[in-house]
């Protein structure tokens, strides 16, 4: 009785997607490794960011490194709420599964 509950979950899963899967576009790996650099300097604050806004906006610098922007919440809500840009500029290297973060500043 149970067993038509397995396919509409499971297609549930796969289309969420999840952290474990395939590795992911330039874009989504470039868009990751900026979060976590931003991430790495809220020092554990509330934020809001839209990654995958910050994956699209990824152009070619002039160095050849990518360069992403995106604006970003830094604890929303709160009356210490600070709306800023997140500038990512990223370094992809042959045979690393990630980008290098080589610049990265949130901008007013």
């Amino acid at each position: 009785m149970r067993n038509w509950m397995v396919v509409p979950i499971s297609l549930a899963l796969v289309a969420c997607g999840g952290e474990g899967g395939t590795a992911g576009t330039p874009n989504d790996l470039a868009a990751e490794a900026c979060k976590l650099a931003a991430e790495s300097r809220l020092e554990g604050k509330l934020y809001e960011l839209d990654v995958a806004a910050l994956g699209a906006s990824m152009r070619d610098a002039p160095n050849g490194e990518k360069f992403l922007t995106a604006p970003i919440v830094i604890e929303p809500g709160l009356t210490s709420e600070v709306k800023q840009i997140v500038e990512c500029t990223v370094r992809f290297s042959d045979g690393k599964p990630s980008p290098d973060v080589v610049g990265f500043v949130f901008n007013w």
